[in-house]
């Protein structure tokens, strides 16, 4: 089946619907125009033979009881109100006395010719006349048969050409709001589709903020294709830098090993124990990197496996505090907790004190000597937070949303300084979010930084 353009989906759509509004609108309103005019044809002209009988009656009063032809025929003379009817005028004793026939013109008498019975086709009806209430004068036999008259005829055709006329120009002007409507509907679909294509070929920079189009759906799809944009442009950019980082990460041990090793082989050193444990120390370095990036792989990949257990927060967290209290102590370190009891959580204890080690660990490194660190556990509807909190060097707004990534070090100098390789974080987010809970960091640059863990309450 061949594709087609929303655009022209939409026009054809629009135009169909003019065509067949086009019809049935004016047919439906032509249909019943005439019929309302014949309605106030019909009407009008009862109306007129009631005013005939009055005229009538008061003529017979008027001859003393007697019906004089040439009255008679000043009163039936030919009118355009009678078109289209014969009308025939008895007496008491059912005979004729005067027939007025528009074809001829002119009206005859025939006092013996007894009247007709009535018309059972519904062509033909009959008026009886009364002087007062009981005495009987006379009757009107009025028969349909004559077609339209001019008028009439005039009448419908001009309403037909009008609304024939109109139909046309709804259909024209249909298909031109259509057109528009068309090209203002798919102008934004079109544009995300460009916008897709440049990010399929790598090309994620938006070229700038579309005009809005006015239309809820249309708008939430061009900010959609915006935002993934933008979104892939940041994780590329974080790739390149991912890549720079962890070669550096790599270089740098295996660099200081080989040197020593080359230069214990050509015998420019010697094999101190010295020399020897750098090397050692170097390929640690290497090793703890090699298990940092496997970690985070695992806990990102689908071979993650969470052995939870129903644990009282508290006396988890507890221990891990009595571990920390001593080391920040000897840092220099205010070191405080705030433990809430009777809070129990499902988790997985060897992953989750992983995440807190690595908490606490950076909190120490980035806290200087008489700063302070605190530990708090409380609950929050149905929800238990764990914050730890510090006042070391925080982070900067700009840096802030990055730093779950892989590698993302918000200070690089400081961070080599302090050993830091830039995936702590990140197997911290990915154990939590193991959990189904969430972390968020809120920093003020130079005040200090506090985590927050939330976990659904068991």
């Amino acid at each position: 089946m061949r594709s087609r353009s929303l655009r022209s989906r939409f026009l054809t759509l629009y135009v169909m619907l003019a065509v067949l509004s086009g019809i049935v609108v004016p047919a439906l309103g032509v249909k019943l125009s005439i019929n309302a005019f014949r309605t106030y044809q019909l009407q009008r002209r009862n109306a007129d033979l009631e005013n005939l009988c009055e005229s009538l009656t008061t003529l017979y009063d008027e001859e003393g009881g007697m019906w004089k032809r040439r009255r008679v025929m000043d009163i039936l003379h030919p009118a355009p109100q009678w078109a289209g009817m014969i009308i025939t005028l008895y007496d008491n004793n059912n005979r004729e006395i005067f027939t007025m026939n528009p074809m001829q013109h002119r009206g005859h008498m025939n006092m013996n010719m007894p009247a007709p019975p009535p018309d059972d086709g519904g062509k033909s009806e009959h008026i009886t006349m009364k002087l007062g209430r009981e005495k009987y004068i006379g009757m009107l036999e009025i028969e349909h048969r004559l077609p339209l008259g001019h008028f009439e005829r005039s009448f419908i055709a001009y309403l037909m050409q009008y609304t024939l006329a109109g139909a046309l120009v709804m259909i024209l002007a249909a298909c031109g709001v259509g057109y528009f409507v068309a090209g203002m509907l798919s102008r934004p679909v079109i544009n995300a589709i460009r916008r897709t294509e440049r990010i399929s070929r790598g090309d994620y920079d938006t070229g700038g903020k579309l005009q809005p189009s006015g239309i809820r759906e249309l708008d939430a799809l061009t900010r959609g294709v915006e935002d993934l944009g933008r979104s892939l442009d940041g994780q590329e950019k974080l790739r390149r830098r991912l890549m720079v980082d962890v070669a550096h990460e790599l270089r740098t041990p295996l660099t200081v090993v080989r040197t020593q090793i080359e230069a214990i082989a050509d015998g420019i050193l010697e094999p101190t124990p010295e020399r020897l444990n750098l090397c050692v120390n170097e390929m640690s370095r290497l090793g703890e990197l090699i298990g940092n990036i496997d970690a985070l792989t695992r806990l990102e990949g689908e071979t993650l496996a969470i052995h939870t257990e129903h644990t009282d927060m508290k006396k988890f967290l507890a221990p891990v505090v009595e571990a920390f209290r001593a080391v920040f102590e000897a840092a220099g370190i205010t070191f405080t907790d705030e433990l809430t009891e009777k809070i129990f959580c499902d988790i997985d204890r060897d992953k989750f004190r992983h995440v807190i080690d690595n908490l606490l660990s950076n909190a120490l490194r980035y806290t200087d000597k008489g700063g302070s660190v605190r530990v708090k556990l409380y609950a929050d509807n149905n929800n238990a937070i764990i914050e730890v909190s510090d006042t070391g060097i925080g982070i900067s707004p700009e840096d802030l949303p990055n730093i779950f990534e892989r590698f993302y070090r918000a200070d690089e100098s400081r961070a080599r300084v302090t050993g830091g390789s830039g995936v702590g974080l990140a197997i911290v987010k990915a154990a939590v979010e193991a959990h189904g809970g969430r972390i968020t960091a809120e920093s003020v640059k130079g005040e200090g930084t506090c985590f927050k863990i939330t976990l659904k309450i068991a």
